[in-house]
């Protein structure tokens, strides 16, 4: 069901990105491969250049998916489809210089990870829009047949892969669902501000590349002006990474004991580490906003949301932890408290 919070102007530019990108679907699937090969081509180089565009993709789309997330962000929204729109473009532009002496197998795995990739979105897509737009039954059927029987073979696989208990299974779910992800929001944080002031200063030297598409147009950086405020929030962050991993190691993974009160400590650790999660990907959001006015508020709000949850998390892990690990998490909370009229703390 659509998202009823996401105005008509968004639900708009949500609905031309998925119209463009059926359109680069049916494109693909029916693409057979030049006669020629253009100059310069290798399945290396294109495997190097889609592997990077997929990158860019995927934080895009991620951007915007939190974006969507109620109370939407409009102008967000319509900001990134754009951007998404141009990332797939540029995909599809590779696709079309594969050649057809490139192999008939290789053109249909790439024609297959491709045309996936497109519908899924176009799906996700449609998960947010009320006028959905319809992929071709007969392409939808062809796509889903194997991963249809994909899905099946997982599902046995996973028959045998059940956790041993709770304490097993809430350590697989903190670390898909937390760990993982907050892990990677700092790396890729930390990534964007590195870049952010190097990528301004290229602009001059790009002007005369008229010939190539720029992957930084499309892949939204943060403003250079930004950097400052952004290493103060990459400092939350940071704190954020260390406390879920500390959390996932001495409270979750080394909970020796597993009585009823234990085992409803580790669901609610799992439930708060998500909503820590949640927190650290809104606050980074905010850095790329683009307006300018409201961004510094925003991330005030989000950076302050992020300590609550943080804080939260602390206070429900000192329940059963050992007591070798106690001081190390009052001390971060007691940071944490104290930071909050100076700025993000930075927890040791």
């Amino acid at each position: 069901m659509a998202d009823s919070s996401i105005g008509a102007g968004a639900q708009g530019a949500l609905r031309s990105l998925a119209l463009a990108l059926n359109t680069f679907l049916h494109h693909v699937h029916g693409f057979e491969g030049l006669r020629d090969a253009p100059a310069g081509f290798s399945t290396a180089k294109f495997r190097a250049t889609v592997g990077e565009l997929a990158k860019a993709i995927d934080k895009e789309v991620t951007y915007m998916i939190v974006a969507c997330k109620p109370p939407a962000r409009e102008e967000d929204v319509e900001g990134l489809c754009p951007k998404i729109n141009a990332g797939f473009f540029r995909l599809v532009q590779e696709v079309n210089r594969i050649p057809s002496a490139a192999g008939h197998e290789y053109l249909a795995a790439v024609r297959s990870a491709v045309c996936r990739s497109l519908a899924a979105a176009v799906s996700l897509l449609n998960s947010f829009i009320a006028d959905k737009v319809e992929i071709e039954k007969a392409l939808m059927a062809e796509l889903n047949y194997m991963s249809i029987a994909g899905v099946f073979w997982e599902h046995c696989k996973t028959l045998s892969q059940i956790p041993a208990d709770n304490r097993a299974a809430a350590a697989a779910a903190w670390s898909v669902s937390v760990g993982n992800l907050v892990n990677d929001a700092a790396d890729e944080l930390h990534e964007s501000l590195d870049s952010a002031g190097a990528d301004d200063a290229d602009d001059d030297d790009d002007d005369d590349d008229s010939g190539e598409d720029s992957m930084d147009e499309f892949d939204g950086e943060i403003p250079a002006a930004r950097v400052k405020e952004g290493r103060q929030i990459e400092k939350l962050v940071l704190a954020a990474k260390r406390i879920c991993d500390r959390v996932g190691q001495r409270c979750i993974r080394d909970c020796k004991q597993l009585d009823d009160e234990r085992t409803v400590w580790l669901d609610r650790l799992v439930e708060l580490g998500k909503a820590v999660q949640a927190a650290v990907d809104d606050l980074i959001a905010t850095l790329f906003m683009d307006d300018e006015d409201e961004w510094s508020r925003h991330a005030g709000i989000e950076s302050e949301k992020l300590r609550r949850a943080l804080v939260e998390l602390i206070t429900l892990a000192v329940t059963f932890v050992d007591d070798a690990h106690l001081a190390w998490f009052e001390q971060s909370r007691a940071e944490l408290s104290a930071s909050r009229d100076a700025g993000p703390a930075v927890v040791r």
